[in-house]
Formats: C-alpha cells, sequence, structure tokens
C-alpha cells in the first residue's frame, strides 16, 4: 500500500495543499448533505472539485503536449477509466445488494440510474427526469450526486481533443489560453441566461454547457503558470496574501451562501471557481501559511480519500436517514462508516488498480519463471487473481440477479393517476372561474355575506383562490367540499416562484376578482420574494393565506418556513396556516414519500385552511 502512495506522491509537481483543499471541499459537500446549519452552499464544494479537476488534468495534457507533440488518447482514457470506474462499480454493487433487502425504493431508482453513472451521463438523465416530477418524488436516488463524475468524465473526453486541435498553430500555448478563457465565458454566460427562478434549476445546475467554465478555470490557470510554479507577475508576498483572501471568501461562501440563491447562478458559481484558482496560484508558489495549512496530515488523509469519500457519503446519508435532517449522533455514525468505506476503497481498489497492479499481475502471471522464488511469487500471484476475479464474477452476478428479479416499488406508485388528476383539476379551476365572474358581482357578494349565520354557509359562499402544487393537489375533492365557491388551482411540479403568474392569469385572463388568496407553494424551490410581490397584487384590502412547508427531502423547507412566519407576522392581512406544525409527528398524514397527503393527512390539511379561514372572516362581518 505504502509502495503505492510513494509513486504517486513522486509525480512531476505535486502539490501537498491541493489535497487539503480537496479534503475541505469534500468535507463541505458532506457536510451540506447532512444539512449542517455551517454548510448553507456546501454544494460549492463541487465547483472546487471541477476546478482542481480541470488544473491538474490540463497540466498532465499540456505536459505530454510539450514532451511528444501529441496526447495518447487510449492512454489517456486508460488511466481516467483506471482511476474512476472501479470505485464507481464497487459502490454500486454495495448500494444495490444492501438497497434491494432493505429499501425497495431505493433499489428502485438505483436501477433506474445504474447505467448513466457507469456510462457518465447521469447529469443529461437527472435533467431529462423533470419531465416527470414523480421521478424524484420523496427520497431522491442514492446515485443523484454522480452528476458530477458525469461531468468532469465528459471534459476528459472533449477538451484534450480541443487541445490537440490548437497544437497545431504556432503560439498554441496562446491560443489555448484564450480560448479556454472565451469557453469559459460563454459557459458563464449560458449559464446566467438559461437560469429562470420561477423554474426548476436543474437544467443550468446539471448541465454539462453551463458546469464546464469551473473545469475550464482550472485549465486556464495551466496556462499561467510554468513548470507547475508561478510566473513571475507579482511577488510571492501578494500571492500569498491574494491565496489567503481567496480561501477566506471561499469557505464564507460555502458556509454561508443559500444552495438556492439566485446569486450562484448568476456569477456565484464563477466567483467561487475564480476563488479557487487564487488559492491554487497561492500554493503553486512555494511555502506559504495557507499551504502549511492545508497540507496538515489530517486533511491530507482526508485529501486522498476524497473521491472515495464523494462517492459514498451520499449513498449511506440515503439510507440511514433518508436525505432527511437527524440526530447529531447518526450524523456521526454516518462519518464514521463513510470514512472506514472510504479507506478500505482506497486501500484496496483505488490505489492498486490506479498504480497498474492488475498489469503487473498479468505479467507475472504470463512470465516464464527462472527460478523457484520466482514460480512461488507467480503461484501467490494466480491464487490472489482468482480471488479477486472470482470476487468480482460473484459481485457482477449478484448485481445483475438483483436488478433482473427483485421487484421493483415506486415512491408514488399513483403518479399517472395524479398527473391524470392535475389536467382535471385545471378544467374544473377554468369552468368555476368563467361561472362565478358569470354569476355573481363582488358588490352583490358582499351585500348577501352579511346576511350569512352559520360557518357552513359562510364557506359555501367564499370566493377564493387556491395556488399550489401537487400537494395541495391530493386535496383538491375535500377542498371543494368545504368551499363550493372557491378554485383551487394547482399543479404538479410547480415551482414556488410560480404564484405571481397564476394569480395574474386569473385576474387579466378571466376576470377573477374574488375574495382572497391562498398561497400553497414552496415544496418546489424557494420562495425568493414571491410572497411581497403576490400581497403588493392582491392589495390590502383582501387576505393573504400562506401554508407552510412539510417536505422533509428538501434542502430549503427551513428557509422557506422562516420567511412564511415573518412575512405572515409582519405584513398587515397576511394570515400563517402553519401546515408544518400541524402534522408534525403525524406520519400517517403522508404517503410513503413523506410528502404528499394520505387520506387522514387530506382532512388535517383542508382542515387547517379552513380554521384559518375561519376565524379571519367571522371577525370582518
Amino acid at each position: 500500500m505504502k509502495t503505492y502512495e510513494k509513486k504517486y506522491k513522486r509525480q512531476k509537481q505535486y502539490v501537498t495543499g491541493i489535497d487539503g483543499l480537496r479534503a475541505i471541499a469534500v468535507l463541505m459537500v458532506f457536510a451540506y448533505h447532512l444539512r449542517l446549519p455551517f454548510a448553507r452552499g456546501g454544494l460549492l464544494g463541487v465547483t472546487v472539485f471541477f476546478v482542481i479537476s480541470g488544473f491538474l488534468i490540463t497540466r498532465i495534457l499540456v505536459s505530454e503536449l510539450e514532451s511528444t507533440g501529441t496526447i495518447d488518447m487510449k492512454k489517456f482514457w486508460i488511466r481516467r477509466i483506471r482511476r474512476l470506474l472501479p470505485a464507481v462499480l464497487a459502490m454500486e454493487a454495495v448500494l444495490i445488494f444492501v438497497s434491494a433487502v432493505f429499501n425497495r425504493v431505493l433499489f428502485t431508482k438505483a436501477c433506474e440510474d445504474l447505467l448513466s453513472v457507469i456510462f457518465c451521463y447521469n447529469n443529461w438523465r437527472q435533467i431529462f427526469n423533470q419531465i416527470s416530477y414523480f421521478e424524484n418524488a420523496g427520497v431522491p436516488s442514492p446515485l443523484t450526486h454522480c452528476w458530477s463524475l458525469a461531468i468532469e468524465t465528459q471534459f476528459y473526453m472533449i477538451y484534450p481533443l480541443l487541445l490537440i486541435f490548437i497544437k497545431k498553430y504556432k503560439n498554441w500555448k496562446k491560443a489555448a489560453s484564450r480560448v479556454t478563457a472565451l469557453l469559459a465565458v460563454v459557459s458563464m454566460g449560458v449559464m446566467w441566461i438559461l437560469f429562470d427562478p420561477s423554474k426548476d434549476p436543474s437544467r443550468v445546475y446539471y448541465g454539462t454547457d453551463t458546469r464546464f467554465f469551473s473545469l475550464l478555470f482550472g485549465a486556464f490557470l495551466v496556462f499561467k503558470t510554468t513548470g507547475g510554479r508561478v510566473r513571475k507577475v507579482i511577488s510571492p508576498v501578494t500571492s500569498r496574501v491574494i491565496g489567503g483572501v481567496a480561501f477566506a471568501g471561499l469557505i464564507c461562501m460555502m458556509a454561508r451562501v443559500d444552495g438556492y440563491s439566485s446569486f450562484l447562478y448568476r456569477g456565484g458559481q464563477g466567483i467561487a471557481s475564480a476563488c479557487t484558482v487564487l488559492v491554487i496560484f497561492s500554493l503553486l508558489n512555494g511555502d506559504s501559511i495557507l499551504n502549511r495549512l492545508l497540507s496538515i496530515r489530517f486533511l491530507k488523509w482526508i485529501g486522498d480519500r476524497s473521491y472515495g469519500i464523494y462517492l459514498w457519503h451520499y449513498p449511506v446519508i440515503i439510507l440511514l436517514s433518508k436525505g432527511q435532517q437527524t440526530s447529531w449522533w447518526v450524523n456521526i455514525v454516518e462519518f464514521l462508516l463513510v470514512i472506514i468505506i472510504s479507506d478500505l476503497s482506497y486501500r484496496y481498489i483505488e490505489m492498486p488498480i490506479r498504480s497498474g497492479a492488475i498489469g503487473r499481475s498479468i505479467a507475472v502471471i504470463r512470465k516464464r519463471p527462472g527460478t523457484r522464488q520466482e514460480r512461488k511469487r507467480q503461484l501467490k500471484t494466480i491464487r490472489r487473481s482468482i480471488r479477486a476475479g472470482a470476487l468480482t464474477l460473484a459481485a457482477a452476478l449478484g448485481v445483475l440477479l438483483c436488478v433482473a428479479f427483485v421487484p421493483r416499488e415506486n415512491t408514488l406508485a399513483n403518479a399517472g393517476d395524479m398527473e391524470k388528476k392535475a389536467e382535471k383539476a385545471q378544467k374544473i379551476a377554468n369552468q368555476k372561474a368563467m361561472r362565478l365572474n358569470e354569476t355573481i358581482g363582488q358588490d352583490a357578494w358582499q351585500d348577501s355575506r352579511k346576511k350569512l349565520q352559520s360557518n357552513e354557509e359562510m364557506l359555501s359562499s367564499l370566493n377564493l383562490l387556491l395556488i399550489g402544487d401537487s400537494i395541495a393537489l391530493g386535496a383538491i375533492d375535500q377542498f371543494y367540499a368545504e368551499f363550493p365557491a372557491s378554485i383551487s388551482d394547482t399543479a404538479v411540479s410547480r415551482q414556488t416562484t410560480a404564484g405571481v403568474g397564476v394569480y395574474n392569469s386569473y385576474v387579466s385572463e378571466k376576470g377573477w376578482n374574488g375574495d382572497g388568496v391562498i398561497f400553497a407553494l414552496g415544496a418546489n424551490g424557494l420562495l425568493h420574494d414571491s410572497l411581497e410581490k403576490m400581497k403588493g397584487l392582491i392589495g390590502e384590502d383582501k387576505p393573504l393565506f400562506v401554508i407552510t412547508v412539510r417536505a422533509p427531502y428538501v434542502n430549503w423547507e427551513g428557509t422557506n418556513n422562516q420567511k412564511i412566519y415573518e412575512f405572515t407576522e409582519d405584513v398587515d392581512n397576511a394570515y400563517l396556516i402553519d401546515w408544518y406544525t400541524i402534522s408534525e409527528g403525524h406520519g400517517e398524514f403522508f404517503v410513503e414519500d413523506g410528502t404528499h397527503l394520505s387520506s387522514e393527512g387530506i382532512r388535517a390539511y383542508v382542515e387547517g385552511i379552513k380554521e384559518a379561514v375561519l376565524k379571519v372572516y367571522s371577525e370582518q362581518i
């Protein structure tokens, strides 16, 4: 084991501080998925990985181009496959076995993502999966995090070919530098242009075209350095100061910037990439406090195993706590388990295969032994190879049998029914909007309301507009039973910020002028300024009811609920329907995904709306 590490460490221009930077990145990603409060922007750790990978791979490619005039693509891709694929296959095999036994929903999702991970198109699979909201309903796939490996692999396939082409030109380094910078700017621009806060951001977050710039930032740095040392454009002291400031800024972003804010898609990711470039730039400029800090033994150890930690941390979290925020001792168990598994992967899978153990074994087996000692070594190698081959074959066969014969189980078996229900609900909402506005005017209704006596009469005559997503869609029949004169406009996977557009369409296109609005969005993205805009549109006279969110598998649940609490507390004629508190401790209110409503949950959900509405309108009469 130590021999493998020594050979790896002796590679040209090795910078120990980069291992520490990797460690910081993977620990922040881990903390982000554990939902720890100090890692709100921990997903930026992936951005750091991209920059580091772009820098290290491009440095290898440029060195080969300088020495040979070309890149041996076959050898390059074989090295990448040996580096990435064995650990991925081991992780997938274990995941399939464990989930087949303990969690069939996760097993089903892992099977669906299996090929996309192996063949490195998982990021595009996730983009296209957004077409069907129910593909990712409830607990996410334990292979969701492999989207980043797909993007890196796609970079390894495309960028070397680009460098080979540019090498044909005179002063090719300058040309490559300019082309790399241009492509990075274009990629950032595509991210900025395609991002729409009112829509699902997965296209922008997972897209190869929108994430390539981080890898290209790292590649660009290679052309501004020579032999691994910083060109003498600034003093060493200045570069160290810049590196320290950039590192502090990077840590602050990973700790404080909300992972789903618009800022990340409109410059934030670029700033994080630039900070990472400046940190690496500083590390290349010899010894410094930052370099020594990032080279301490613990970070070095974590950095060496960062690939395994990244691969294993998410499946372990999903299997043990289903991606939900949990107690501190469960977090410790998850962390220790990941560290142990990652170390085993590093020692017995990654490093041996990466250092050519398979090739050496084949050479020993094929060689005709000349001495008794060589014969012993050959027999030992053959036995070890047979054991390893048998274990690999058994694992592969076991995975195939599980995939072929273990029954699948979906989170929401009635996904198709709900989509049909959404279409029907939209037709009903349109018909009710037209009928209500034709039959009764606002002034006439205000006069008739004063004559109402009972709560039932009150509810049956109110003309409310509920704007919701698939959670509210599940309760549409019960809602209409209690509020027959109201409208429920609900849609599957409706983004939180889409509520304003829905309201505008009712007012401008359908002439709706009812009594109040129920805002039942928040499970499919951050609220941003949706509540403020909605209240501004409906005016001060009409009440706005806002329902809190119970969506345990999304990271913005707490952020949105906190905003709702503050908004309804501070704004006049805005009222809270606290579904999060109502449903606390009531697992029977939900189906398997922990988000959508069971029959008991439907009754409790509508009852919560009913109580809040009665309280407000009873006081107005």
